[in-house]
């Protein structure tokens, strides 16, 4: 981990930005509550027009676990894609690339469940998975027929290709599961595939077009 930080200066930045975001997201919830504070961190298809929620919500987190589990996520998806953008558009591709997939990925699942729950227009999101999945679909796609690094050292043979097709079946597969279980009302917490499904198309296609562009 030492090491990650000491070659990846978008990393140390990413880390930096989201636990103070979340460490502000606590103060402002202690003093105002928690409404105020997801109106200002979380992205809501009933308020689209907070345009800073566009920013924020993919550089906030709900609890303590989920900003853990997604800053050793970053650890592994921002330093392959800081070695082929540099630091500076690294940053961009991330704060574009996540305030689309939170407007793109708000609206979709809207459209995709409101067939099927009363309730879908309630649909919102955090979380620094919604750029992540941007930066990783980036980099799957700018490596397309490489072997996947850290698949690799697990034993595991598979390229990259073939890793993003699995990630974005099962992201599918995750929207799906997510409106069957509000349908029967299983308990069970979001994870927020169809940002990540989004994240993934998105990215690709940023890199595409960096590729063309060079």
């Amino acid at each position: 981990m030492i090491g990650v930080l000491r070659r990846s200066q978008a990393t140390v930045l990413f880390l930096v930005t989201v636990w103070v975001l979340y460490g502000l997201r606590l103060g402002i919830e202690s003093l105002y509550g928690k409404e105020i504070a997801l109106s200002l961190f979380a992205v809501h298809f009933s308020h689209l027009e907070y345009v800073w929620t566009w920013v924020t919500a993919p550089l906030g987190h709900g609890n303590l676990a989920h900003l853990l589990f997604n800053s050793w996520l970053a650890l592994f998806i921002i330093p392959p894609v800081e070695r082929v953008l540099g630091t500076t558009k690294t940053g961009v591709a991330y704060i574009v690339g996540g305030a689309l997939c939170a407007i793109i990925g708000t609206v979709l699942v809207v459209f995709v469940r409101l067939p099927f729950l009363p309730d879908a227009t309630t649909s919102g999101g955090i979380g620094s998975s919604i750029g992540l999945f941007v930066l990783l679909g980036l980099s799957l796609r700018h490596y397309w027929s490489y072997q996947n690094p850290p698949l690799a050292e697990s034993g595991i043979d598979m390229k990259n290709s073939t890793f993003f097709s699995i990630l974005l079946v099962i992201s599918l597969g995750g929207v799906v599961f997510d409106i069957w279980r509000k349908s029967v009302g299983l308990a069970f917490p979001g994870l927020g595939h169809h940002y990540h499904a989004v994240g993934l198309v998105l990215g690709a296609l940023i890199s595409d077009v960096i590729s063309i562009q060079n």
